[in-house]
């Protein structure tokens, strides 16, 4: 009997009939994966065909381009080190060793977010304004050919979902017409999932940044975004090849800086109109895309501020359906440069904790459910004029790996018992940043520069290495997320 070793390096000689009794025979030993990493071809089985691509790209590197080296296969690099190394394929035989050849993989692969911008309409852009560069060029959002790069390095890094920035015309006359042109012009677009990121804190007028819905202006303002958010999401679905996230059978709107909503706190009357206005929106939504939105505010930060929230926020968050942060970090001009470690991970995880107390008392007023958390894995912040949030690749993995082992194995079966895996919630969400913006940076990628880093270990790649070192590639480019 051959050893493991020496059996794995027989390269791309067959191994299916036969490694299946060597398979049974072997005791499981050192660090197996979870069973969504193990299933290399994203089948949904674990089995014969991902030892067959492990083999096959055996020894194989990825470089720091674009395009990866001819005859590596991304599916096969379960670590995000750009190589498909010994001890890879080890830790696929292991675990499938463990939990059975032929078994079906009951852990849905989570569904990561990324928000992406398409506001790019010049090549050179001010240094000042963008903290990251797409591999040493600057880009145009109008692009198909661009946009076709970033569908290729999203599914091969793990990020499932484009939460495209939306605007309406009246405040960016082009971003629109850039999506059209660019996004879902892609040549591969029938593999991307898509939801909104509705750019509140633009595209409303405020008072003392604060949105005053006591004005008729903001709800005859959100009343036709909404309505045009419905026809771009229908025309996502029925005239390009892309794909619509549903939850709960209902397309997903994360609305940016829903926080600022109301401009007195102890306007017990203002919340009530705001909860009217909302009640407006969601109906003139569904008289366009036949169903109501599946709104996402963002209230998580102001939740998890304190012990006891606010009524207030309380009335507030329950508007939406579920609550997110758009980045976990949280800072002052007066703060201090401070480091992605252990106690900054272990600082946010007790932060969700709190939040996740606090929302235990809210329901949505629309549909009586209670209100579901989209945890934050954002990386660094590098806006200019603020401190500084510095992280490595390896302080990623582990921030990644952190609050995504809280999350799946405590506040899903304690908060959502018997959800997992239906259309309530297919899989475990997260956020992961931005995909392409050049301003705060927490862009996951582009990254052939990002100040949030310093010195990058993989020539750029590090936040997306870790994103796939965690959750794998994006098996949903292939198969269907449930409800959606």
């Amino acid at each position: 009997m051959l050893d493991r070793r020496s059996l794995l390096r027989l390269g791309t000689l067959g191994l299916v009939g036969g490694m299946e009794a060597w398979l049974r025979a072997q005791a499981p030993g050192g660090d197996t994966l979870p069973t969504y990493v193990a299933d290399v071809d994203g089948d949904g089985q674990l089995g014969g065909r991902d030892i067959e691509v492990m083999q096959r790209a055996l020894f194989t590197s990825r470089g720091f381009k674009v395009e990866p080296n001819t005859g590596y296969d991304y599916r096969a690099d379960i670590f995000g080190r750009a190589q498909v190394d010994q001890d890879a394929v080890d830790a696929v035989l292991r675990t499938i060793e463990l939990f059975g050849n032929g078994l079906t993989v009951d852990i849905p692969r989570p569904i990561t977010v990324a928000w992406h911008y398409g506001w790019y309409d010049t090549v050179q852009r001010p240094l000042l304004l963008q903290t990251v560069k797409y591999l040493n060029g600057d880009y145009l959002s109008n692009d198909p050919r661009v946009e076709e790069e970033f569908n290729q390095l999203k599914n091969e890094f793990g990020v499932t979902v484009d939460a495209l920035s939306w605007m309406p015309p009246r405040v960016r006359p082009s971003l629109l017409q850039n999506y059209d042109a660019g996004y879902f012009a892609a040549a591969n677009a029938a593999t991307r999932y898509v939801a909104l990121l509705y750019e509140n804190a633009l595209a409303l007028p405020t008072r003392h940044g604060r949105n005053d819905f006591r004005q008729p202006e903001i709800t005859s303002l959100l009343v036709a975004d909404f309505e045009a958010m419905a026809r771009t999401l229908v025309a996502a679905r029925d005239q390009h090849a892309t794909r619509v996230f549903h939850l709960r059978g209902r397309p997903v709107i994360f609305v940016f800086g829903s926080h600022s909503w109301g401009l007195n706190a102890d306007d017990e009357l203002e919340f009530d109109r705001i909860s009217h206005v909302v009640g407006v929106v969601r109906d003139a939504f569904r008289g366009v895309y036949g169903e109501h939105p599946y709104l996402v505010g963002e209230e998580l930060l102001q939740l998890g501020s304190s012990v006891e929230p606010s009524l207030d926020r309380v009335s507030r968050a329950s508007n939406f359906d579920a609550l997110f942060s758009y980045h976990a970090a949280n800072l002052k001009p007066s703060a201090t440069p401070f480091t992605m470690n252990e106690a900054y991970g272990a600082f946010q995880q007790r932060r969700l904790e709190r939040a996740v107390r606090a929302a235990r008392q809210i329901r949505s007023r629309f549909t009586g459910q209670r209100v579901l958390i989209i945890p934050s894995l954002a990386g660094g912040l590098a806006k200019h004029g603020m401190p500084t949030l510095t992280a490595t690749r390896h302080a990623y993995a582990s921030y990644l790996k952190r609050l995504a082992r809280y999350y799946s194995e405590t506040y899903l079966p304690q908060e959502f018992p018997r959800t997992v895996g239906t259309v309530t919630m297919p899989a475990p969400i997260f956020t992961v940043g931005s995909w392409n913006e050049e301003f705060e940076g927490h862009a996951v990628l582009p990254a052939a520069f990002n100040v949030a880093f310093g010195a990058s270990q993989q020539g750029g790649f590090d936040y997306v290495m870790a994103i796939k070192e965690t959750f794998g590639w994006n098996h949903y480019a292939e198969r269907s997320i449930l409800g959606s």
